[in-house]
């Protein structure tokens, strides 16, 4: 609902005349519109995935590919951050998946990481092997998250109220669908504190039998 009560209060305030019809009002709205575009989109996967009706098109894929794809997409956010990243990816393995969903895991993750990470903030993605599974370390710099909220920032509409929420917006459905989608692959993941002081995703997923 905030997002609609914000949107109705920007309008308002233009058609009652306390704010005058400028760029920068019709800037305002149209962020409220896409921040309720998100929430709508997020709010329909995750209906589609509670329904098992989320599709999924898998096949053999190299998962630092994805990852590193995934970080492209969204080179010109990061440089506009400030974002320092370092990857350390093990090109050679296989997982056998849905490409374009576990480019949204990523682009989810790294979402976050642009949304809450102080500027100039760091972010370091490794990826190895942990026996038949694909491990993968995503870890930014600060603000990070208390100890006791560590389990729940995978639940639906949770948001932090202390450091990593400084900033607004956001659906609070990013990092559940994140766990959707890797539960979908048969993995799973962790919240635990970085080294680097903000957080750090693991994500484990198995290695495809056919790798190699």
């Amino acid at each position: 609902r905030t997002p609609l009560t914000s949107l109705r209060a920007e309008i308002e305030a233009v058609q009652d005349g306390v704010r005058p019809l400028s760029r920068s009002s019709i800037d305002s709205i149209a962020q409220e519109v896409q921040q309720l575009t998100r929430l709508v989109e997020d709010l329909r996967l995750l209906s589609l995935s509670d329904l098992g009706a989320l599709s999924y098109h898998k096949e053999p894929v190299q998962l630092g590919e994805v990852i590193s794809d995934a970080l492209a997409a969204r080179s010109a956010a990061i440089a506009e951050r400030g974002l320092l990243v370092r990857l350390q990816l093990d090109s050679s393995l296989i997982v056998d998946a849905d490409a374009d969903r576990l480019a949204q895991v990523f682009g989810n993750l790294l979402h976050n990481t642009l949304r809450y990470s102080e500027p100039p903030g760091q972010l370091q993605v490794r990826l190895v092997a942990e026996g038949t599974l694909a491990r993968v370390d995503w870890e930014d710099s600060p603000p990070g998250v208390s100890d006791e909220d560590l389990p729940r920032l995978t639940e639906r509409l949770f948001r932090v109220d202390e450091s990593r929420s400084r900033v607004s917006g956001g659906s609070g459905l990013g990092l559940a669908i994140v766990k959707a989608i890797v539960d979908a692959h048969a993995g799973r993941m962790q919240a635990t504190r970085s080294d680097l002081g903000g957080l750090r995703w693991s994500i484990w997923l198995p290695l495809s039998g056919r790798a190699g």
